[in-house]
């Protein structure tokens, strides 16, 4: 092979995103071995995975989707399906023991991390260019979010980040196509997210409403196509429901239980951990007896009640929640990894940071884009509204890390370019020289 061809081909594999994906699922993987092989690290770093794990491992058996917790031996929608059926498809295909249950959805969610790579650079090229696409996607490798939460959850917020991802990268790409099969493609999506995690779906008014607009601005309107996505996103999320009705015995859309989500975050008191039917048993036999459609909406009841006649309290609570989405204030002081690594104080610090430098990116973006970079955006404010409400936790804020990466990586480059000596002024001190 001639040197310059050789030279050209290494050059198009060092600046692929591929090479990015393959690294982030290298340190992925050997940050896990390391993590569940170091007997001095492994009493520290306990991965945290039990209702998912439990649903998995109960499909995997042919009992169903069933049993999310111990005490609670019945069919369930207290979760989204998609994951545990991946978990419990793959526990299948490579028989590993109920031991390794948990490694096997670590190992998952490495492989989901490392693979959102690609939609992040996709995104970041899209909107600011192929550096900024690689730089973006090396910066998801190693940042620190995007390697804790695969590791410490076996939970659905690696793949849901994947997800939104892609989800948004289709958004982008669809305004210009007029393909029924793309559009149809499009409503399957956003229902598949619906079914991974449906606080993804919460955004789909907000991008249609964003396609709509800029093809209404192009000169182009097609309310067949808008209908279609938003008649296939019913008809792929409906099985589900309708298969809730009879196992909860009411409505559910994708998971039963926001009441209680609701009712723990606004309660007379902080959060307690030990009012969930995990831990309390009353909690559990009013769960069992009540079943799990009238149980969310009693909690749902009990809860408005409060914030009604506690408005300020209500307030003071939200208003905490939004610190501690954006800051960790409180989520770094109790995750058991950062205190375990004894990096309580620098995760506020960190996650502050990375909070404002993707906002910076984002109002960055949308001065010089304009609404081009609005979907990507709106996810950093519309996704996170309803854990102001109920609680938070950074894994609940996972699935927009990749889209707030890009921000971060934009912000960083622009705050570099301001920075940095612009050549013409190097050319005239070289020359005053």
């Amino acid at each position: 092979m001639p040197a310059d061809q050789a030279s050209r081909k290494l050059s198009s594999i060092l600046c692929s995103p591929t090479l990015a994906v393959v690294a982030a699922y290298v340190l992925r993987m050997g940050l896990l071995w390391a993590s569940q092989h170091n007997q001095a690290m492994q009493s520290g770093f306990e991965p945290v995975g039990l209702e998912e794990g439990m649903v998995a491992l109960s499909l995997a058996k042919g009992k169903g989707f069933f049993g999310p917790f111990p005490g609670y031996e019945a069919l369930t929608a207290w979760l989204a399906p998609v994951y545990p059926i991946l978990w419990a498809a793959f526990y299948k295909a490579f028989r590993v023991s109920s031991e390794g249950l948990i490694l096997l959805g670590l190992t998952l969610n490495c492989a989901f991390a490392a693979a959102t790579c690609w939609p992040i650079h996709s995104i970041a090229k899209r909107l600011f260019g192929e550096k900024m696409g690689l730089a973006a996607a090396w910066a998801w490798v190693f940042l620190p979010y995007g390697i804790l939460m695969p590791l410490e959850w076996a939970w659905d917020q690696s793949l849901a980040a994947l997800v939104l991802a892609v989800t948004i990268d289709a958004t982008l790409r669809l305004r210009d196509s007029s393909s029924p099969l793309q559009w149809s493609g499009y409503g399957l999506l956003w229902g598949f997210a619906a079914l991974v995690n449906p606080a993804l779906c919460g955004l789909l008014p907000f991008a249609l409403a964003w396609l709509i607009f800029e093809r209404w601005r192009a000169g182009t309107f097609s309310p067949a196509l808008y209908a279609r996505v938003a008649v296939l996103f019913v008809l792929s999320v409906l099985p589900w429901t309708i298969r809730n009705y009879y196992v909860a015995d009411g409505w559910v859309f994708v998971k039963s239980n926001f009441g209680l989500e609701l009712w723990i975050g606004n309660h007379p008191g902080s959060y307690q951990k030990e009012i969930h039917p995990i831990y309390s048993a009353s909690e559990r036999f009013q769960l069992i007896m009540q079943g799990e459609a009238r149980y969310g909406k009693g909690k749902e009841r009990v809860a408005v009640a409060y914030i009604k006649e506690n408005p300020g309290e209500f307030l003071k609570k939200s208003w905490g929640r939004v610190l501690d989405t954006w800051s960790a204030r409180e989520d770094s002081w109790n995750d058991g990894w950062v205190k375990a690594l004894g990096l309580s104080r620098e995760g506020v610090w960190l996650c502050s940071a990375f909070s404002v430098l993707s906002f910076a990116g984002l109002v960055l973006a949308l001065y010089e884009t304009g609404l081009d970079s609005l979907p990507v955006a709106l996810c950093l404010i519309v996704f996170p509204i309803p854990y102001y409400i109920t609680h938070t936790a950074l894994r609940y804020r996972h699935p927009i890390d990749p889209l707030m990466t890009i921000f971060a990586a934009y912000a960083i480059a622009r705050l570099w370019n301001a920075v940095s000596p612009r050549p013409a002024v190097q050319k005239l001190q070289a020359s005053a020289v």
